[in-house]
């Protein structure tokens, strides 16, 4: 089995916001424990070079997040982590000392919708400062601006948008920068990913048929927190579970008769799973 540009390793669905683009998961909340962290390193070590600790839920809420930092950077795994960023103040010694950490995604989405300006005011004071820090490192930074459809007369978006401006003393405001899908390198080793608001693909959403394609099971494949192995990081109910990574070899689960129905089905342009045709994330290959 060829290895993964990278497997998606949900540590937890827990989170401490509840922001309106997220599904309201009816999984059982859970942190991943220790040792089952550490299995399942042993078992996948050798198919891929990159972890994503993130499916649901915040993962600097992780109470043993050092030293599931440090099995990772001992079996040799380099480490992509996305947060809201409300946490960054707390967890920021323990991830700038990190050798496994490679890049930290920041949902800024999740700050605009945080319920009053200073509360805003206060995280966002958090974000930059951990950014500044982490310029000094080899640490990658995607600052994640993904509601840009709600932007106009969002007074929230419009001040992050101006503070990421005057941090980064910005030659233009960015506001007029702003085109969905493409990013804007704003330093060196930080960017701003920007599209328009994004729907999981979980039911009810509508039936948008069954021809396209995905990168799912070909260039990454996704662990939820009690081991069910999914297609893609956008299964965030498990609607397509594979196997379970506690039980079976990632080989064996990836061999499975329906893991290898999806991945035919996607070479061919053709969608099996209600899951796929709801997907709007498909439509942009």
């Amino acid at each position: 089995m060829k290895k993964f540009k990278k497997i998606y390793l949900e540590i937890t669905n827990r989170c401490n916001l509840s922001c309106s683009f997220c599904p309201r998961s009816e999984r059982a909340k859970a942190f991943m424990r220790l040792e089952d962290f550490r299995a399942i390193l042993g078992k996948i070590k050798d198919h891929t070079d990159h972890l994503a600790l993130h499916v649901l839920g915040e993962p600097l809420l992780h109470p043993e997040l050092d030293e599931l930092l440090a099995l990772c950077q001992e079996h040799g795994l380099k480490v992509n982590l996305t947060t809201n960023g409300t946490l960054l103040p707390q967890r920021q010694g323990l991830l700038l000392a990190s050798p496994a950490l490679r890049q930290v995604n920041i949902s800024l989405h999740g700050l605009a919708e945080l319920p009053d300006a200073p509360a805003l005011e206060a995280a966002l004071a958090g974000v930059l400062a951990f950014v500044q820090e982490a310029m000094r490192t080899p640490i990658f930074i995607s600052l994640r601006l993904w509601n840009l459809s709600a932007a106009e007369g969002n007074g929230h978006n419009q001040h992050i948008l101006n503070r990421i401006t005057d941090f980064f003393a910005l030659p233009e405001p960015l506001t007029g920068r702003l085109a969905p899908g493409h990013g804007l390198t704003l330093a060196p080793k930080v960017f701003l990913s920007q599209n328009a608001r994004f729907t999981w693909p979980h039911a009810p959403a509508p039936d948008l048929g069954d021809k396209g394609t995905c990168r799912g099971l070909r260039d990454h494949v996704a662990i939820l927190a009690d081991g069910t192995v999914v297609p893609c990081c956008l299964d965030a109910e498990a609607d397509i579970p594979l196997g379970n990574i506690h039980h079976q070899s990632l080989a064996d689960i990836c061999a499975s008769p329906r893991a290898t129905t999806i991945r035919t089905g996607f070479t061919q342009r053709r969608l099996s799973e209600p899951l796929c045709r709801r997907c709007t994330f498909r439509q942009s290959f």
